[in-house]
């Protein structure tokens, strides 16, 4: 079974709380530079630990509808209005109200694609939610999570611990995981001169991108560098180039993704969609 269909038979979802660490966007900029209009996309958002969302100044209720905000600006400086953005629950949890938009989004969409990849960078909450509503989904999707830790999936790691019942109900559900955990993403680390200069200068785009990784709220100390760990997902996007990863469903991944090689194609890609060279 190989991870990554023909791009025409398949729906790739991106999933994250994107009203948090802003990676979640850099990964998605990413994803979609490397992928083309040619594939469908949804874009799904989840929410914030309350307790990280308050200490940064943000409304813990609203998390979810702020990471469509934020997703939406990007999409529109990319030129991408073809992708929706979906918002998701707006409290982690495996309750009837998480059975949000986004969750209904993700379930009925799949329905007209031979195969769906997931890619979720945050909580499970919108894809436990999915499963719920319709449990076939395991059955033609492949998840690729950012959680858990070498040892164990529920445990030692914020994605796991903001929703552990909606992480452990997808662990159930049999659905087809690739799942990258902290010690890995860990590793996915740029320095700080590189986003002011390398990011900033490539484009409209990467400019955004740059006052985002920069903008940090006051209870974090900038220091020389800065961890991408949601970017650890852009090679398990639907792909031909040589970033591209394909790994059986089962697989921990660990030691196999290229940081240093992520983000000098993404200043590539960068740079070329900002001088409307194709790539």
């Amino acid at each position: 079974m190989t991870l990554i269909p023909h791009a025409s038979e398949e729906l790739l979802v991106v999933d994250n709380d994107f009203g948090g660490d802003p990676d979640g966007l850099v990964a998605l900029a990413h994803i979609l530079l490397r992928c083309g209009p040619e594939l469908t996309v949804l874009v799904t958002t989840s929410p914030l630990d309350p307790g990280l969302a308050a200490a940064a100044g943000a409304d813990p209720g609203k998390t979810a509808s702020r990471g469509r905000e934020l997703a939406g600006t990007l999409l529109k400086l990319m030129g991408r209005q073809d992708i929706r953005v979906v918002t998701g629950a707006e409290a982690a949890g495996v309750t009837a109200g998480q059975s949000s938009a986004a969750a209904h989004a993700i379930a009925g969409e799949s329905t007209g694609f031979e195969r769906t990849t997931i890619l979720c960078g945050g909580p499970l909450t919108n894809i436990a939610a999915a499963l719920r509503l319709d449990s076939s989904l395991a059955d033609r999707a492949t998840l690729v999570w950012v959680g858990g830790t070498l040892a164990e999936a529920g445990r030692g790691e914020y994605n796991s611990g903001t929703d552990l019942k909606a992480a452990m109900e997808v662990l159930a559900s049999g659905i087809p995981l690739v799942r990258v955990p902290c010690e890995e993403y860990a590793r996915m680390t740029v320095a700080v001169d590189a986003v002011k200069n390398d990011l900033a200068a490539a484009s409209p785009v990467g400019s955004w991108l740059a006052e985002r990784l920069l903008d940090v709220p006051p209870f974090v100390q900038l220091g020389a560098s800065l961890t991408l760990g949601d970017s650890v997902l852009v090679p398990f996007a639907p792909g031909l180039d040589t970033l591209t990863r394909q790994v059986a469903p089962g697989t921990v991944v660990h030691n196999q993704v290229d940081s240093d090689g992520l983000w000098d194609n993404l200043v590539h890609q960068l740079v070329a969609q900002g001088s409307g060279r194709a790539v």
